[in-house]
């Protein structure tokens, strides 16, 4: 596997978006809520207003290029390849100091079948010292309709993320030695998760069985560390707010780890230590 620290700098050369992208984190303002054995930050990052607010219905993603397709991708982009069936990104709209989409390179939607599966958890071993992860097609991946995983620099989680945060949000986690039973693991969850519904062979977004989830793994210690975030909602209900309530809110992968992005200053300003937990208390099942 090509050095990843290494090609972010190379890209950063090359891509004026990213780069200038990667240098506003250095600006990035952070308010810290203290909890019992472990601390949620939130962020104000801008630059996350185009996948947070993103118009995920049917109708919006329809009428839109697919921005994770190769011919819809900036020139200057570049991508290394992974199992061919993948093309490794720089993601210009970052979280991490070092932040990677991992994009299909066939437009397929996003839902988890026994090869993406595996292929979860060959990128985790491939890219030690990273955390592979995974964004639900309806718990904030910014593009549904086209397969990504992403790849995210472990310095950034301040704790491992399979951290337990009790009274706040539920994950599942767990560690295997071999890909077959980690695999075989999250598929026994899968369809615990789903009441038995899932639906690996789905070809359209409203035949998608898969429960909603946010799922991460790093492979340490000669294994595969897994934890999975099960979901209630997408969006809490301050983001569709009519008055002054609302909070542009959108919780993914990341935000559900501990690291809250907020991409308007008047919602970083507005937010408290009970409005974080009544948010997080919406979508985490």
């Amino acid at each position: 596997m090509t050095d990843l620290h290494k090609y972010v700098q190379e890209q950063l050369l090359v891509y004026p978006l990213a780069a200038t992208n990667y240098e506003k984190l250095r600006s990035v303002r952070t308010k810290e809520f203290k909890f019992d054995g472990f601390t949620i930050y939130v962020h104000f990052n801008p630059a996350r207003a185009v996948s947070s607010l993103a118009k995920l219905d049917a109708k919006s993603i329809a009428e839109r290029p697919c921005f994770l397709c190769k011919k819809n991708r900036p020139t200057e982009q570049g991508s290394i390849d992974f199992k061919g069936r993948y093309d490794i990104c720089v993601n210009p709209f970052p979280i991490c100091t070092e932040h990677f989409t991992v994009i299909s390179k066939i437009h397929e939607l996003q839902k988890l079948n026994s090869d993406k599966i595996d292929d979860f958890f060959d990128l985790a071993e491939a890219c030690k010292g990273w955390v592979a992860l995974y964004n639900g097609a309806k718990s904030g991946a910014s593009a549904p309709d086209h397969f990504h995983f992403q790849l995210g620099c472990t310095e950034y989680f301040t704790l491992p993320v399979e951290t337990p945060m009790p009274g706040l949000i539920n994950k599942i986690s767990f560690f295997c030695k071999t890909k077959d039973k980690a695999a075989a693991k999250l598929k026994d969850t899968l369809s615990t998760l789903s009441d038995g519904k899932w639906n690996p062979n789905a070809t359209t977004l409203e035949e998608v069985c898969e429960p909603q989830i946010n799922m991460f793994c790093e492979y340490k210690n000669g294994g595969f560390m897994t934890t999975i975030f099960p979901r209630k909602c997408h969006r809490p209900r301050q983001f569709f707010a009519e008055d002054d309530t609302k909070i542009l809110i959108s919780p993914g992968a990341i935000d559900m780890t501990g690291h809250l992005i907020v991409a308007r200053e008047e919602d970083f300003e507005k937010i408290t230590k009970d409005i974080l937990i009544d948010v997080y208390r919406q979508v985490s099942l």
